[in-house]
């Protein structure tokens, strides 16, 4: 599993740019601004992804074309834009990746991405996994409209210890009651593998979450502060000051999450001495005599050179082997 100080958080750019190479730019810069440790694109040929007679999907608003093809080939980045973007990205210190739609995309793009990402859509299109493998670079799986057999069976084909999937739900926007976080827990137990969660819900509220179900990397879809209300995207987009608070929120559950370590935490440590007990005299106890509940109790502060308190009633079936003054802690020397 992976270890992190921090989340992981992908800014899904996707195609929220809506073509324009200027608002790719700006993008990136407000993500490596409001926390995003990788932004991420999607490159396609509208010729390789749908039927030329597929229809706009309905969830689409703002729509000015017929055909499912018509919007793609308005919305595409070029290669060499798209190496442009690369550039800039490694030039402010932020990630890169891509979602590629198209096989035979994948070699060439493999020299400008740090992983590649899987759609829902695509986990059982293994003409495009199998490209993806011979690169030996990480995939990024989303599980969204899959079943479990299905997911397995594309671990399989590909090299699972180069795979991390990711929780999803394939529906834009997604509502809170369809999310299902817990099956972020099932996919884990069930593939022994890291698991991601890819948000498609409006807000940030589910993001948040996600971290306390064991989530290390979150892929959030993120539009620039201005020019892409009309992208498809945006309903379920995260603007830059959103991404500024999702950092900070997401930072803050890894933190609450803690371990399962069996310890008394430093920061108790004061609290372990002052609030815990010890057993003391109540009054003067000579050599030999009986312990009682009316000459010894139980007081705070705690005092580990003292008698352990579970060790009370067994105190009781003791004697004292020395004069013992009032308020004074009882220690095991104490008894005979």
């Amino acid at each position: 599993m992976l270890k992190l100080k921090k989340p992981y958080l992908i800014a899904e750019i996707g195609s929220s740019h809506m073509g324009n190479l200027k608002l790719a730019y700006k993008s990136i810069f407000e993500a490596k601004k409001g926390g995003a440790d990788c932004v991420k694109f999607q490159i396609y040929d509208e010729k390789t992804i749908v039927h030329p007679n597929l229809k706009t999907l309905s969830y689409i608003k703002y729509n000015k074309f017929k055909y499912q093809a018509q919007r793609f080939a308005k919305m595409k980045i070029s290669f060499s834009n798209l190496k442009k973007l690369h550039l800039y990205a490694k030039k402010i210190k932020i990630d890169f990746c891509v979602t590629p739609f198209d096989p035979n995309l994948v070699k060439r793009l493999s020299k400008y991405v740090k992983f590649f990402k899987v759609a829902s859509g695509d986990l059982n299109y293994y003409q495009l996994l199998k490209e993806i493998k011979k690169t030996k670079k990480m995939a990024f799986v989303s599980t969204g409209i899959s079943k479990y057999k299905d997911i397995e069976n594309s671990l399989k084909f590909l090299n699972r210890k180069k795979v991390i999937i990711f929780h999803c739900v394939s529906s834009y926007p997604t509502k809170l009651e369809d999310i299902n976080l817990s099956n972020i827990r099932e996919l884990k137990k069930r593939f022994k593998i890291e698991t991601g969660f890819s948000d498609h819900t409006q807000g940030i509220e589910a993001t948040i979450a996600s971290v306390f179900f064991g989530v290390k990397i979150i892929e959030k879809h993120f539009v620039p502060s201005i020019g892409s209300s009309k992208s498809a995207d945006y309903p379920l987009s995260i603007n830059f000051k959103q991404m500024q608070v999702l950092r900070k929120k997401i930072d803050q559950a890894f933190l609450m999450i803690g371990n399962k370590k069996d310890k008394i935490l430093n920061c108790e440590k004061y609290g372990e001495k002052n609030l815990k007990r010890s057993i003391y005299s109540s009054q003067k106890i000579k050599k030999g005599s009986k312990f009682n509940k009316h000459n010894v109790i139980c007081l705070r502060p705690f005092n580990n050179k003292g008698e352990k308190i579970e060790n009370f009633y067994s105190v009781l079936k003791k004697r004292a082997k020395k004069d013992i003054g009032i308020n004074k802690l009882i220690k095991r020397t104490d008894l005979k």
